[in-house]
């Protein structure tokens, strides 16, 4: 425990200062530790610490060679930060990943790994200010070395920002260092002098060995603007004899490659051409050496998968039957579930079927019941009249004005038994379809004048009977029988309930398409609470009148069949108010009803 709480501090020392490596801690030393760290960091769930280590780790793999190994290893990171959605640990797997494509010279995609950090890390709290300050100064460096000058500008006024906020004596080292190499890319040495001066100045405040090598190649990028070859030479051997090819090859080889650039600006082209030699050989040789390491990795990562694998496949087999047996049992308790839904089901449908039936059977027998009833009282009352007044007339001692009077009853009683049996056939006609309709074009206003003029002649009841309309003429194509006997029904209904006041029937055109009907009354009304059974069969609000209280049953069927809709008007208190609508064109409603 002592040593993971050494090597934990020894990390974050180089967290803490934005370092790769020191003399104490290398590459290997922190790939070793990090096996030994992970599993604690993530145990006790101190994501911060973890992700920063794992990136070092991935770090460090590029940096001594293993490119294709760090690349998998910041990958692995950035799928575990993804699936905790930790995102200053998405941040700092693209950073690593930005690294490892830097160590293998592809600036472009490390480019584009830190400017995605970065975006994640926008608009962050003080967790993520630590990731986005050690980020920047990869960002504005590769984008510098690339020539990308506005970019790289705009970045730089960023990480300026952070370091006033945070004025490290790191950040503002690497303030400096990215101020120094703007100015030496934008071939400006008098302020290149003035930045690379601060940098020195911070680094003798702690000596790191990173930071020595950083502050080294921007001395010799510097003598080489300055064309001060000796010197830009001199700061190459420097750092070339500060690294071991077997720790950074890749850092190594490039730094060989600029010596014998400069060795060749200086006119010593042999000596140029044998160092170009040594680092090309030293290349194919590190890669061999990097190659073997992570053959090595690989083979023992594969050796665990194998034994993993055969547990897995065992576990796989064991789980695969499982299933199966769960599958099937699912299977045929689904199939029993199914069958008893489909049984109860179908028994449900029997038992609605069954209780529909009853019920129809029920209000057959009721209807029946009733019909007969209603039949027998209104046809036994003309009935008697008619026998009984045949009787009378039968009598030779009765005068010629008794006469006439027994005559007229016979007539009136005759007229009304027709009426009731011509009900009850077009009630049957109209119910089973079997009635037929003769349209044709008719003048509405005029079959309104003669069906006032037809109730006036046979009303029983001081009420006046009117018609209002405000139209000359309207055209409709209707079955004028059938309409008249619609509107007599209504206002002979009226004059039943009327005994004085005024009746009225009323048209008007409510579209080009529809007309509106109205026959309203001054009488007695019909109660709010009865007024949605009055279209059914044989209701009689008063028992004690004649009829058989088949008419607006009638009414409603031959307006249904005529394209219309009846009712009666709620709203109107001062006796009762029949409405009913007619198409003006009934074929072309039934068009659109039935293209709907």
């Amino acid at each position: 425990m002592n040593d993971d709480t050494n090597h934990l501090a020894k990390l974050q020392h180089l967290i803490d200062n934005n370092l790769s490596y020191t003399r104490d801690v290398t590459a290997d030393s922190i790939i070793s530790w990090e096996k030994e760290l992970d599993s604690q960091l993530e145990k006790e769930k101190k994501y911060d610490l973890l992700f920063f280590v794992k990136q070092l780790v991935a770090s460090s793999y590029a940096t001594r060679g293993d490119i294709t190994i760090a690349v998998e290893r910041a990958h692995a990171m950035y799928e575990q930060a993804k699936r905790i959605n930790y995102e200053p640990g998405i941040a700092l797997s693209l950073r690593a990943i930005g690294n490892a494509y830097l160590e293998a010279n592809m600036q472009q995609q490390a480019i584009d790994s830190y400017k995605e950090a970065i975006r994640i890390l926008q608009g962050s709290t003080n967790s993520t200010i630590l990731p986005k300050m050690q980020i920047m100064p990869n960002l504005i460096l590769t984008l510098l070395k690339m020539g990308k000058l506005d970019e790289a500008s705009i970045y730089l006024r960023m990480f300026e920002n952070l370091v006033d906020e945070h004025p490290g004596s790191t950040n503002l080292f690497y303030a400096s260092i990215c101020h120094c190499y703007y100015n030496i890319i934008t071939d400006n040495p008098k302020k290149a002098h003035k930045f690379l001066n601060e940098a020195d100045s911070l680094y003798q405040k702690h000596n790191f060995i990173y930071l020595s090598y950083i502050l080294s190649f921007l001395h010799a990028s510097y003598y080489e603007l300055t064309q001060q070859y000796d010197l830009a030479l001199q700061q190459y051997n420097l750092l070339t004899e500060s690294i071991r090819p077997d720790y950074a090859p890749n850092r190594y080889t490039q730094l060989k490659l600029q010596q014998a650039q400069i060795l060749s600006l200086l006119g010593k082209t042999d000596e140029a051409c044998f160092v170009y030699q040594k680092a090309n050989a030293l290349q194919d040789s590190l890669d061999n050496i990097s190659y073997t390491r992570q053959i090595n990795e690989l083979r023992t990562l594969y050796q665990i998968d194998k034994l993993e694998l055969a547990n897995q496949v065992e576990r796989n087999k064991t789980i695969t039957y499982g299933i199966l047996a769960v599958l099937i049992l699912l299977g045929l308790i689904t199939s029993l579930i199914l069958y008893l839904r489909k049984k109860n089901k179908h028994l449900l449908h029997s038992k609605i079927e069954l209780e529909k039936a009853q019920k129809n059977a029920e209000n057959s027998i009721r209807t029946k019941s009733l019909f007969l009833s209603n039949m027998s009282h209104e046809i036994r009352t003309p009935l008697n009249a008619l026998s009984g007044f045949s009787a009378i007339l039968s009598d030779d001692s009765i005068n010629n004005e008794t006469r006439q009077q027994c005559n007229d009853i016979i007539q009136q009683n005759s007229e009304l038994l027709l009426k009731l049996i011509n009900d009850v056939i077009d009630l049957s006609s109209l119910e089973i379809g079997k009635l037929t309709f003769n349209f044709r074009e008719c003048d509405a206003v005029i079959i309104c004048r003669n069906v006032i003029d037809t109730v006036e002649k046979v009303k029983q009841t001081q009420a006046g009977v009117r018609f209002l309309t405000t139209l000359e003429t309207l055209p409709l194509l209707t079955d004028d029988s059938r309409l008249q006997q619609v509107l007599i029904n209504l206002l002979i209904n009226a004059t039943k309930f009327t005994t004085e006041g005024m009746i009225t029937l009323e048209i008007k055109k409510t579209s080009e398409d529809m007309v509106l009907f109205s026959v309203t009354d001054t009488g007695c009304g019909i109660p709010l609470e009865k007024q949605g059974q009055i279209f059914n069969r044989f209701e009689k609000l008063n028992e004690g009148a004649q009829g058989t209280g088949l008419g607006l049953s009638i009414c409603q069927l031959i307006i249904e069949q005529i394209g219309g809709t009846i009712w009666i008007d709620p709203e109107y208190t001062d006796g009762a108010r029949f409405i009913f609508t007619h198409p003006v064109n009934p074929s072309v409603i039934d068009s659109k009803k039935k293209a709907l």
